[in-house]
């Protein structure tokens, strides 16, 4: 694919094509699919249908080994931040340590049935998607390292990514990411489907120490900590100005494919600053949560531009062992990226910066970021 394709390629696939279907029924029951988006709904509900035997296959034939998988002495690692503020840099890199799991972008797409199939149906799956990721250029593999919320949305109604798909409904961001408002059987739901979610993960890495890169962790870690109270956590923050251009870029470009219900560009502005401060806000509450020494604080300009002295400081900082393991993948990994060039944006306009400097003046000040940067007239 040559750069024109990549830079026009837009995504036509949809994330819920493997949801289950009683998931759909209750998504469908609970939000009003807008019109121009129903095309897209049968789409999903068709797949839906048709996968379901074979989810059912997996399930019999899997479940019960599933279920057996333990974490005890092998407490995930969570790769935290806001979109945009660079992890999935740092998850490529850890994901080359060969005594960590990760799930990857084909089980992510087709977690019902990955383990029933591992090289013919991803061989068939791969047709269907970019070799770059349409919001950054990131080269895209189903082999590479994926994001584990977006499986975790077809297993259950109850995911904050369906805040993706429904971005009317503000239940999925307070309940399932803020944990805000939720009954406790909710709650518990929640836990149990994300549980079984990173068994299954697991279970198909045969290693039960996983390395996880999930945004919609940031805001989770007191719920994190009563299902991993030994977990590790690490956390990428970058300058606030830039995050919100990229995710700005990343609602344009990516998650508005996925709209089940319309937002206009006008409307996704004050959601993204809202929805990062109260996510960060948590975030720097919870943290003091954390047992001392399984927290390490990294910024997205020292990952860059110092990448390996960076990751030992990580795996010093949280007592991981395995660094001279990981040394020499993350280096032929690291020259594989050495052309890539990030996305370049326009100035951030006046009334914008003034908005983020009010509202994010708590996260400038946590981090050390300067509130300066070069505006346009709006």
């Amino acid at each position: 694919m040559d750069k024109k394709k990549r830079r026009t390629y837009r995504v036509k696939e949809h994330q819920l094509y493997m949801v289950k279907p009683a998931v759909w029924r209750i998504l469908r029951r609970q939000n009003p699919i807008d019109p121009m988006y129903r095309s897209r709904a049968r789409r999903i509900s068709f797949y839906s249908r048709l996968f379901a035997p074979l989810q059912a296959l997996q399930s019999a034939i899997y479940g019960k080994k599933i279920h057996r998988i333990h974490f005890e002495g092998n407490p995930p690692i969570f790769i935290l931040g806001h979109w945009r503020s660079g992890t999935t840099h740092l998850h490529y890199m850890m994901a080359r340590d060969p005594n960590l799991g990760y799930l990857n972008n084909y089980q992510a797409l087709m977690i019902h049935v990955a383990l029933l199939s591992r090289s013919r149906l991803r061989m068939l799956v791969s047709r269907f998607f970019p070799k770059r990721r349409p919001q950054d250029n990131v080269h895209f593999s189903l082999v590479e390292p994926a994001e584990e919320e977006q499986p975790l949305s077809t297993i259950t109604s109850r995911s904050s990514i369906h805040a993706f798909f429904f971005p009317r409904n503000p239940d999925y961001l307070q309940k399932y990411h803020l944990f805000n408002n939720i009954t406790s059987g909710e709650k518990e739901e929640w836990q149990r489907k994300y549980m079984y979610l990173l068994k299954m993960i697991a279970f198909y890495n045969g290693k039960n120490r996983l390395v996880l890169k999930n945004p919609h962790n940031t805001g989770r870690i007191k719920e994190l900590l009563e299902l991993f109270p030994d977990a590790k956590f690490i956390l990428l923050h970058r300058n606030p100005y830039k995050v919100y251009l990229s995710t700005y870029h990343l609602y344009k470009r990516m998650v508005s494919t996925q709209f089940l219900q319309f937002l206009s560009l006008k409307e996704i502005r004050p959601m993204i600053i809202g929805n990062f401060k109260l996510i960060m806000e948590k975030y720097l509450k919870e943290k003091t949560l954390i047992p001392k020494g399984n927290l390490v604080e990294v910024g997205f300009d020292d990952l860059e531009n110092q990448p390996l002295e960076t990751l030992e400081h990580i795996y010093s900082k949280l007592s991981l062992p395995g660094f001279q393991d990981v040394l020499s993948p993350v280096r032929h990994y690291l020259d594989s990226v050495k052309r890539y060039k990030k996305n370049k944006f326009g100035a951030v306009p006046s009334s914008i910066k003034q908005e983020i400097d009010r509202e994010w003046d708590f996260y400038f000040s946590a981090f050390g970021y300067p509130k300066h940067l070069p505006v346009q007239v709006d």
